[in-house]
């Protein structure tokens, strides 16, 4: 107790040294050099016969490492600031620590020149040696490196601050940008941008609320296409190919009343038939309205849409009617006709909660649909992957996008073995994406970060006034939406109170 006592004061001694103006000072001045450091470009890499850059023997070879700012412009500052003990001192520290006094010429000289005959002896003078040279020479250069480090700290602390600034305000731009957006899908992909006015013109006509919004800011009655001012800009249509374009039309409202009104009118699963114009219906195609979303909620939506893959997917589904619960994340038990049942069930529900600083997401889902996920894909989906939900886990996540990834790096790899060697470039043609997208976009991120549990229980809560209000059912609602229920309705506090069993008098 008292050796560990002893060693922790010399190490506080020795910290308290380390901490003082000169050495911090000399720590920033080597930081500050590093941050104001020119960067150099790129160090080229060239191979013996002066041709190619050599690509390793495997294929995944790393790429030849850059220059950067510290390597181009070294920092004249070194990052610690060396303890020596001169060669004179450190004989007389190891004599003091053997219990001479090195203040005593004589008896120093006569410890210096003794004779030592065995192990023991050697081993005791390595060791004064050690704790009167070594290790505080160890324990200065340890403690710069600890004094460092919690600079580092604070400013990891100071970054990661901001950082979730940054992304708090970039969730709430999108969240507002969202709430005044509507996904009209369902038109074909040879329908142009100009031809899906009509529909779209036509739709914002039928709401009365568009009508009142536009006399009352003096927008003139006639117009082929007067409708589209209800907007803050024309429909939006991403391209989708040459000539081809996507089934989805982006709508953005000038105000909430206004994308509220129109789902209220437009919004459901059915849809609306597509007409070219007032004569000419466009058979086969309805218009289904959608309320859009931030990109990071469609993000924390994946495990829910993974579920919905799967149950499209498997063979031996008997039902794949899914009603989900969009605000509490919530899949309803499959049915064979989509209705309002009164005895409902919910087969899996996504949390997220937050558990020592950490964003974390359980899944909970019944046995029935627990076996669906852990079952082998059928033959005609033609994967190796082992379970319905890694197969799922990858077609919702990347889609076709993860089979063009996988070809596109098998040609780049192909086409580096064969440069090898040769002097020449990699013969490579036009991808079918463009060059920047690898920067945007890679097969290997995680494109869900979140620390996923996933729980198999005997039954799945769900909210029922939610379900109802998902078929329009006010008749059959508690009125309290805290209230969770496990199958049907929960009994409400009157029902609990007339099935208490009162004394007998």
């Amino acid at each position: 107790m008292l050796v560990s006592q002893a060693l922790a004061e010399a190490y506080l001694r020795q910290q308290q040294g380390a901490t003082t103006t000169p050495y911090a000072a000399a720590q920033q001045l080597y930081f500050e050099q590093r941050r104001t450091a020119k960067r150099g470009p790129p160090t080229p890499g060239f191979s013996s016969t002066g041709l190619s850059t050599p690509l390793g023997s495997e294929p995944t070879a790393p790429a030849p490492e850059e220059a950067s700012g510290s390597q181009a412009t070294p920092p004249t500052q070194g990052f610690v600031q060396a303890f020596q003990v001169q060669d004179d001192v450190a004989l007389q520290l190891t004599a003091a620590q053997a219990g001479v006094n090195p203040q005593d010429t004589g008896a120093l000289r006569t410890w210096l020149g003794g004779t030592v005959t065995t192990r023991a002896t050697v081993l005791e003078t390595i060791r004064h040696y050690h704790k009167a040279v070594i290790r505080p020479e160890l324990y200065n250069l340890v403690t710069q490196v600890e004094q460092a480090l919690i600079r580092v700290d604070d400013r990891v602390l100071r970054q990661q601050a901001d950082l979730d600034w940054m992304c708090s305000e970039n969730r709430t731009t999108q969240k507002q940008a969202s709430g005044l957006q509507v996904l009209l899908s369902g038109f074909p992909a040879d329908f142009t941008p100009q031809e899906r006015f009509y529909m779209i013109n036509w739709l914002l006509e039928q709401i009365t609320v568009a009508q009142h919004f536009l006399t009352a800011r003096g927008y003139p009655a006639e117009g082929e296409l007067r409708f589209l001012n209800c907007l803050q800009s024309d429909p939006s249509t991403p391209p989708a190919g040459e000539g081809r374009w996507s089934a989805i039309t982006i709508l953005s409202f000038k105000s909430w009343d206004l994308r509220s009104s129109f789902m209220e009118a437009h919004g459901g699963a059915t849809g609306i038939p597509l007409y070219r114009d007032e004569r000419t219906p466009i058979r086969g195609h309805h218009i289904r309205a959608t309320p859009s979303s931030p990109q990071f909620q469609r993000k924390l939506e994946l495990p829910i849409r993974v579920i919905l893959h799967v149950l499209n997917n498997v063979d031996d589904a008997q039902s794949n009617q899914v009603v989900i619960l969009w605000k509490t994340l919530t899949v309803m038990s499959p049915q064979t006709v989509r209705a309002f049942d009164a005895q409902m069930t919910a087969c899996a529900r996504l949390f997220y909660y937050e558990s020592n600083r950490e964003f974390k997401a359980r899944l909970e889902f019944t046995q029935a649909l627990g076996e669906y996920l852990r079952s082998t894909p059928p033959a005609r989906l033609q994967t190796t992957e082992p379970t319905m939900w890694q197969y799922s886990w990858n077609a919702v996540t990347f889609g076709t996008q993860l089979q063009i990834d996988a070809a596109e790096k098998q040609l780049f790899v192909h086409s580096a073995q064969e440069a090898k060697g040769t002097g020449k470039g990699l013969r490579v043609g036009k991808g079918a994406r463009h060059w920047t997208a690898p920067m945007v976009y890679s097969s290997e991120t995680n494109p869900y970060p979140i620390d996923l549990e996933m729980v198999q229980v005997s039954q799945v809560a769900f909210v029922w006034d939610e379900y109802c209000d998902k078929f329009k059912q006010a008749q059959h609602k508690v009125g309290d939406y805290k209230q969770a229920t496990y199958q049907g309705a929960p009994a409400t506090p009157q029902a609990q109170d007339m099935a208490v069993d009162t004394p007998d008098s």
